[in-house]
C-alpha cells in the first residue's frame, strides 16, 4: 500500500441459505498510525443469490475506490470459487482466503490459506492494543459485539484439534470472520508480511 493515502480492506465471508454473506469495511488513513476503523458492515438476506451478492461486493469496491486504495479479502472456504469467478470477471481482483485448520499461513496472493486461529489472533491482538476502532452508529455494531462474546475455542479431548466458532446452536459468527479476513490482510499487508 502507498504511504500518504487511505486504504480500504474489505473483509467479505460468503454465505447463502443458512450463514449470511457479510462484509466488514476497515479503513486505514495515512494520519492514524497502525489504527484502523471499521466504517461498514453488512450482511445479505439468507438465500442472497452469487451474481447478487458478488454485484454487491463489486459495488462496495467501487464505492470505497474513489476515496482510496481498496483490496476485497474474501472467504473461499466451501463454496466461495464461483463468486470469486464472477467478481474476476468483473474486474475485481479479490484477494481468496481459504480458512483452515492449520497453524501456519501458506500460499500466494491471490490465493491464501489461512488458519482460523491467525484470523483470530489478529482481532485479539488489535482490539487488545486498542488499534481497531468502530465507527460510531455503524449497523449491525450490536451484532457483532454479541458475535465477539460468543466465540470461542473448543479444544477436541481425543484429537486435540483446536476449532473456532460460535457458541451456541443457531448463533453465527460471519460478521467477526467478515472483520477478521479484513484485520488479517491489512495487517500483513502493510506489514511487509509478503501477503500483499
Amino acid at each position: 500500500m502507498k504511504s500518504g493515502q487511505t486504504d480500504f480492506f474489505i473483509g467479505f465471508d460468503l454465505g447463502q441459505r443458512h450463514d449470511f454473506s457479510t462484509f466488514a469495511v476497515l479503513e486505514k488513513r495515512p494520519d492514524a498510525v497502525g489504527c484502523y476503523y471499521l466504517r461498514h458492515l453488512e450482511r445479505l438476506p439468507l438465500h442472497t443469490s452469487y451474481p447478487n451478492v458478488a454485484q454487491r461486493a463489486q459495488m462496495l469496491v467501487a464505492k470505497t475506490g474513489r476515496h482510496g486504495h481498496t483490496r476485497l479479502v474474501m472467504d473461499m472456504t466451501g463454496v466461495g470459487t464461483p463468486v470469486f469467478d464472477l467478481l474476476q470477471a468483473a474486474g475485481v481482483q479479490p484477494v481468496a482466503v481459504t480458512i483452515t485448520s492449520g497453524r501456519s499461513v501458506s500460499g500466494t496472493p491471490p490465493h491464501l490459506h489461512v488458519p482460523k486461529r491467525v484470523l483470530i489472533a489478529t482481532l485479539v491482538a488489535l482490539f487488545g492494543a486498542d488499534r481497531l476502532k468502530l465507527a460510531q452508529g455503524i449497523p449491525y455494531a450490536a451484532e457483532l459485539k454479541e458475535e465477539l462474546l460468543n466465540f470461542q475455542v473448543k479444544i477436541d479431548r481425543r484429537t486435540r484439534q483446536e476449532s473456532y466458532g460460535a457458541k451456541g446452536r443457531r448463533k453465527h459468527d460471519d460478521l467477526v470472520l467478515a472483520l477478521a479476513l479484513a484485520a488479517f490482510y491489512a495487517e500483513n499487508s502493510s506489514s511487509g508480511a509478503g501477503v500483499a
